[in-house]
């Protein structure tokens, strides 16, 4: 008589690699929700390779979630993102939706988003953590977040974090500044709005300058395509007029000193953030902005906690 081999913890294991790969081709063909958490299918034009940070290409977005109203099916563009996280084995990217929407429900219709790979955070959180940070400590313009399945050309790629790309947007669902036109070169029109980065990888950007102190800095509002050489030179004169004031003898003056130029709630505010997380990353790449009529610049919004909560050697 045939007796029944239990299956010893080898064979069980084998057993279980099998299934779970059968699961994943299903999964991937089928284009089913992976697990309880949205999945995002993405897929380029013939398959191309996503393979740098600057050329779009185009495709389609499936987005499958237990909440029928997050579903979406519709064509996109992508790209690479990010600095020093391009050079990782997981790759953050930018995806160009082809109309406004509010991907995931979350509160900006917008076109672009950020996926976020989060490979140096093994517990893929600190990003969000400071983004609820940022929220508690009353930011004006916070980044909303959703953790998502991510596969590009029906490869898994993990998991990832959509969040908001920081651009200037309407009200507080992106970074609310004025909008410049590239005619406006006079007065009030051209003080603002201006959103700029305190950035160490600006030399690799399109549109920068250094301070009269070298500090790179970026501009990330208006785009280097929509600025007048006017607009240019005013957020660049108001940059080194702060700067002066910061390093002058009487900086501390509350009528001369760096404090008139300032947004002191927003900077307090940024630098209790900066000490919670512990993150070394904070004097390195640090948003700023300015609004239009108002002599100031506004600190925010919180971004790059990746390294963040001891997550360095520096």
């Amino acid at each position: 008589m045939y007796k029944y081999k239990r299956l010893t913890t080898t064979s069980f294991r084998i057993y279980f690699f099998v299934l779970s790969l059968i699961i994943g081709v299903m999964a991937v063909h089928g284009q089913q929700q992976l697990t309880k958490l949205p999945t995002l299918y993405l897929s380029t034009e013939n398959n191309r390779a996503v393979s740098d940070k600057v050329t779009w290409i185009p495709g389609n977005i499936k987005i499958i979630s237990s909440d029928i109203s997050e579903n979406i099916d519709m064509p996109m563009t992508i790209r690479g993102r990010g600095n020093s996280t391009w050079g990782m084995a997981k790759k953050p990217y930018r995806i160009k939706l082809d109309s406004k929407q509010h991907i995931l429900n979350l509160p900006a219709k917008e076109k672009n988003w950020v996926l976020l790979a989060n490979y140096a955070d093994k517990s893929l959180i600190r990003n969000a953590v400071a983004f609820k940070i940022s929220t508690l400590l009353g930011f004006e313009f916070t980044p909303s977040v959703r953790f998502v399945d991510v596969y590009l050309n029906n490869a898994f790629l993990g998991n990832y974090m959509l969040t908001d790309q920081v651009q200037v947007g309407k009200s507080d669902k992106r970074v609310e500044v004025e909008r410049l036109d590239i005619s406006d070169n006079q007065l009030p029109d051209i003080s603002g709005g201006y959103l700029l980065e305190i950035d160490g990888f600006a030399g690799t950007e399109a549109l920068w300058f250094n301070t009269n102190r070298n500090l790179p800095v970026t501009i990330k509002y208006p785009d280097d395509d929509d600025i007048n050489s006017e607009q240019l030179q005013y957020i660049k004169d108001f940059t080194n007029r702060f700067e002066n004031a910061l390093f002058a003898a009487d900086f501390d003056d509350p009528v001369t000193g760096y404090r008139s130029m300032i947004d002191t709630t927003s900077l307090i505010n940024w630098y209790i953030a900066c000490e919670l997380t512990g993150n070394p990353d904070s004097f390195w790449s640090t948003f700023i902005y300015k609004k239009r009529g108002i002599d100031k610049f506004f600190f925010g919004p919180l971004w790059d906690f990746d390294i963040a909560f001891n997550n360095d050697n520096r």
